[in-house]
Order: structure tokens, then C-alpha cells, then sequence
């Protein structure tokens, strides 16, 4: 467990604070990730921990952000990087348009979020993605095309439900 922790904590934390947008609370589950996954005999048994604790912290996040939806979260709360053409306004938008492609993400199944989180959130290239899940690199990019398109669906549906807006 704590060679997980030395290798890939950096790189869980970086993801779920991608994910939940919040610093303090990426801390917070990455305790409850290791929690978890030291009463976890799947994590014992897995082939490959590392992909093991990625997709225990991925959902952990996705699941926090489905119980915090319906929260109001201050302004001065939402943790974007500073930009020079960025107004408080600006930031705002910015972070709702944010959360509701991450609501969209969530809304993926299986290897269709998966993919589309290592591609567009950690930025990893099909080649590297391909390997970590045991596919070739023209699946994982069938898969992305595919899931893209179903992401491009969700957040229409959003925009033709909130009347054009958002």
C-alpha cells in the first residue's frame, strides 16, 4: 500500500482534484481511497493495483460530486487557475461550464468514461491509455470518438432543457 502511495499518489491526487475542482476535497478522498482499498480484497487480488486504486479513486470522486450536486457551492470555493483575461464573472461560467461536462462525464459507463478521463483530464495519449487497459490504441480511439459523441448529446439535452441556456 505504501509503494502505491509513493509511486502513483501525486498522479491520484492531480486526478481527483481534476475531478472534483476542489483541492481539499481530493485530500479527503484520497484518504478514503486508501481506507478503502486496505479492506479491499479485489485490491489484494488485482493484476495491476495501480489501474485498481485509478478506478477506485475516479468513481470516489464521481460519486462525490453526484452528493454534492445539489449543494451551493460560494463563489470564492471554486479553485480554477488564475488567468489574466479571467474576471470573477468569467471564472464563474467557467467553472459551471465545467462541472456540467464533468455531470456529462459521470453519465459514461464503463470503458467509455474511463477513456474519456484518461484522455481529456490526464491528458494521456491512446498509446499509453491502450496499454493500461489492455486494448489497442485504434479501440481506445473508436471508443473516445464514440463516447465524445454521447458526451455532445448530454450536453445538448442540458442546454435544450435549460432553455437554451448553460
Amino acid at each position: 500500500m505504501l509503494g502505491l502511495l509513493d509511486e502513483s499518489g501525486a498522479c491520484l491526487h492531480g486526478l481527483l482534484t481534476r475531478l472534483t475542482l476542489r483541492e481539499d476535497v481530493a485530500g479527503d478522498i484520497m484518504q478514503e481511497l486508501f481506507i478503502r482499498l486496505s479492506g479491499s480484497s479485489g485490491f489484494d487480488k488485482a493484476r495491476d493495483p495501480a489501474a485498481y486504486a485509478w478506478r477506485a479513486a475516479m468513481n470516489l470522486a464521481f460519486e462525490w460530486r453526484r452528493k454534492s450536486r445539489l449543494k451551493f457551492q460560494r463563489l470564492d470555493e471554486v479553485s480554477l487557475p488564475a488567468s489574466n483575461d479571467c474576471g470573477p464573472l468569467a471564472s464563474m461560467v467557467r467553472a459551471e461550464e465545467l462541472g456540467e461536462v464533468l455531470d456529462a462525464v459521470e453519465r459514461l459507463r464503463g470503458l467509455a468514461r474511463e477513456v474519456i478521463v484518461m484522455r481529456y483530464i490526464e491528458q494521456e495519449s491512446y498509446e499509453k491509455i491502450a496499454g493500461r487497459l489492455g486494448k489497442k490504441p485504434q479501440h481506445v480511439r473508436s471508443v473516445s470518438s464514440k463516447a465524445l459523441g454521447r458526451l455532445r448529446e448530454l450536453l445538448a439535452v442540458k442546454k435544450d432543457d435549460s432553455g437554451g441556456k448553460g
